[in-house]
C-alpha cells in the first residue's frame, strides 16, 4: 500500500517537474502531459476503488446486513473522490465560486445519501432505551 501511494506520489512530481520545464517552450505540450498524467492516475484509482469493492463485496458475505452500508460507503467515496477533484480543477481554473458551488454540492449529496443510515442509527438508539425515558418520565 505504502509503495503505491510512493509510486502514485513519484509520478506527480516527475509529471509536474516535466510540465513546469515544458511551460516555457511548448504551454500546449504542458498541459497536454499534465492532462495524461491526470487521465493515468484517475485511472489507476478507478481500479483501485473497484479492488476495494471486491473486498468489500467479499466482506459483506461473512456479516448480514453489512452490503447495505458498504453501498453507501462506496457511494459517499466515490461522491468526495470526484467532487474534490473537480473542485481542484475549477480553482486551477480561478473559479473560486464554482469550485465552492462544487464542494456544497459534493457535501448535500452525501448528507442525502448517508441519511437513512443516520435514522436507522437513531431507530437502534431508542430501541435500546427503556420505555420511560423514551415518553420523557424518569
Amino acid at each position: 500500500m505504502m509503495e503505491e501511494l510512493l509510486r502514485t506520489a513519484g509520478i506527480c512530481f516527475l509529471i509536474g517537474f516535466l510540465a513546469l520545464l515544458l511551460k516555457e517552450r511548448s504551454p500546449q505540450a504542458a498541459m497536454m502531459l499534465a492532462f495524461c498524467g491526470s487521465v493515468y492516475l484517475i485511472n489507476e484509482l478507478i481500479i483501485k476503488i473497484k479492488e476495494a469493492s471486491g473486498l468489500l463485496t467479499q466482506l459483506t458475505g461473512y456479516v448480514p446486513g453489512l452490503q447495505q452500508y458498504s453501498i453507501i460507503l462506496l457511494k459517499v467515496l466515490v461522491i468526495a473522490f470526484v467532487s474534490e477533484i473537480c473542485i481542484h480543477l475549477v480553482k486551477q481554473l480561478e473559479q473560486p465560486l464554482l469550485a465552492m458551488i462544487i464542494e456544497w454540492t459534493g457535501k448535500l449529496l452525501i448528507l442525502t445519501i448517508a441519511f437513512p443510515v443516520f435514522i436507522e442509527l437513531m431507530e437502534q438508539i431508542f430501541q435500546l432505551l427503556p420505555e420511560n425515558m423514551i415518553q420523557g418520565r424518569y
